[in-house]
């Protein structure tokens, strides 16, 4: 082979490619057009913005992981919210969200501990991550996920029209502050690692190299870390703080070109710098005049699984305890449950015990019965007196939603809850109704089965009314038979302070016998 080919040939190798005939070169793709979402380009970013280098150097530390320490990218998924940074989302070929506005780190959060497998990027920009989202900035250092915040500052709000927004510098200008905010700005290394982030650093677009750098060793971070990209908006940050005014892609450009050039003059790196002197320094007409940048602060303290794991531990003993505690009581014998599937409404207004009689329901039947009970509630924003709603599936097989589809019975404790729920009752279903809180309408449905018992009267009369649940509990036993009585029994004895068992035994068993002469009529 020819010298001069030997050293092409070496060139190629040390690119990374097997010959020259694999380069990129050659074959028309670009290096990562494997990330990338071709059919959504070319981009929507104004000429002079610096999204696209921020996105570059992320695609960068992808690659470089996946080819240098294995990194599966089929588990790496984006988060992003609103903003000209959240349309990074939609452009790389990754699994993406791309979520509702300052949204985007819950999203990111519940996404993680659903599948803590996943390596979880949020990528969104200033106005986003610290202004609408700014609480759930927060919290979400706080508990030092394992998550990397990627947040392109502009200084601004840009895809709304460049109003201030909460790190738009002192006294610089914007189109809701024409003659300089009168606001300070946030300083985002400070503010995250102050609420506990472990990971914090900044670096300006113009920094491509150095940036993707800090994105490997975020990416790689135990914790939640968090890198600011400062970049230009050379439509609207620029056009107010700058010379120039119009909005052909020659002046954006330049305007962009001109406002990284600063940024660059005015940058200075100094690593290890506490986070608090991270400052980003202006003068009396809002220019900015020092940008402080580099690696912050990288402390492998425990993440939030770590230490959710170590108080396991010894929530597990506690459980553990509990759990023996639990066996040594006398177990009733698994139960078959008269109908296979039973869904029960409960309704009445708060106080009622609503929700507590929807609550033992479930626990008899799986605690006891050892049948599957799935509860959900619901109420009104009144803490008493409000409406109130629980409901109770019980099935002897596996219940794969928890919703009621057509409820089978009822347990209507107030006249409101009788105008909502009765019409949803199956036909051929059984209405169980507190006689004294509730009157049927002139038009009562015929196609069902309705038992009246006065549980709130009676209730009163051995003590307290707030027993009335327990009455209408135990009718519906009597009645419907999907749990035992024997569970039913335990269940509400448990659900009770011990000073009320006696009594809200003795109403629950008038109650069950009421339901029985019931049926045998």
């Amino acid at each position: 082979m020819p010298e001069e080919e030997m050293h092409r040939s070496e060139r190629f190798r040390l690119l990374g490619y097997e010959s020259p005939e694999e380069s990129d070169w050659v074959t028309g793709q670009h290096p990562m057009d494997e990330l990338l979402r071709g059919e959504r380009l070319p981009h929507i970013w104004c000429q002079g913005c610096g999204l696209g280098t921020a996105l570059t150097t992320f695609i960068g530390a992808l690659q470089w992981l996946e080819k240098r320490r294995g990194w599966n990218l089929d588990k790496v998924a984006v988060v992003s919210g609103i903003g000209c940074t959240g349309r990074i989302a939609g452009y790389v070929r990754l699994d993406s969200f791309h979520t509702t506005h300052g949204r985007a780190l819950p999203f990111a959060t519940g996404l993680k501990l659903a599948n803590p497998e996943l390596k979880v990027v949020v990528l969104s920009g200033d106005g986003d991550i610290s202004g609408i989202g700014g609480n759930h900035f927060i919290h979400a250092a706080r508990r030092n996920l394992e998550i990397t915040v990627v947040c392109v500052n502009n200084f601004n709000y840009g895809m709304t029209g460049g109003q201030v927004g909460p790190t738009t510098p002192h006294d610089a200008r914007a189109v809701t502050s024409q003659y300089g905010n009168f606001e300070y700005p946030f300083n985002l290394p400070y503010l995250a690692a102050a609420s506990g982030a472990s990971f914090v650093a900044r670096w300006t677009v113009l920094h491509a190299r150095q940036l993707e750098w800090t994105l490997r060793e975020a990416l790689v971070h135990p914790g939640f870390s968090f890198v600011e990209v400062i970049a230009p908006c050379s439509t609207a940050y620029a056009r107010w703080n700058q010379e120039g005014r119009g909005l052909d892609p020659e002046k954006l450009s330049r305007r962009g070109l001109e406002l990284m050039k600063h940024y660059q003059k005015v940058g200075v790196t100094a690593h290890g710098t506490h986070p608090k002197d991270a400052h980003v320094k202006v003068n009396e007409k809002g220019e900015i005049t020092e940008i402080i940048e580099g690696k912050f602060l990288d402390d492998p303290k425990p993440d939030l699984k770590a230490a959710m794991e170590r108080q396991g531990t010894q929530a597990d003993k506690i459980w553990l305890a509990e759990k023996a505690a639990l066996d040594e009581r006398p177990q009733l014998p698994r139960q078959e449950s008269r109908v296979p599937r039973t869904e029960v409404q409960l309704g009445g207004f708060g106080g009622q015990g609503i929700i507590s009689a929807g609550r033992i329901i479930g626990q008899a039947a799986a605690i006891y019965d050892k049948l599957e009970a799935c509860f959900t509630q619901s109420y009104g924003p009144e803490a008493r007196g409000g409406a109130a709603g629980s409901q109770v599936i019980v099935s002897s097989q596996p219940i794969h939603h928890p919703h009621l589809i057509q409820p089978s019975s009822m347990i209507i404790m107030s006249q409101g809850a009788y105008a909502r729920y009765v019409s949803t009752l199956a036909p051929g279903g059984v209405l169980l109704i507190d006689e004294g809180m509730v009157e049927l309408s002139a038009n009562h449905r015929t196609d069902i089965t309705t038992y009246h018992i006065p549980a709130t009267q009676i209730a009163e009369q051995a003590g307290s009314s707030r027993a009335a649940n327990t009455v209408m509990l135990g009718l519906w036993t009597g009645v419907v038979g999907a749990v035992s009585y024997a569970a039913m029994r335990q269940a509400v004895a448990e659900s009770v302070p011990p000073k009320l068992v006696e009594m809200n035994l003795k109403v629950f068993d008038i109650g069950y016998q009421k339901g029985q002469e019931f049926t045998r009529e």
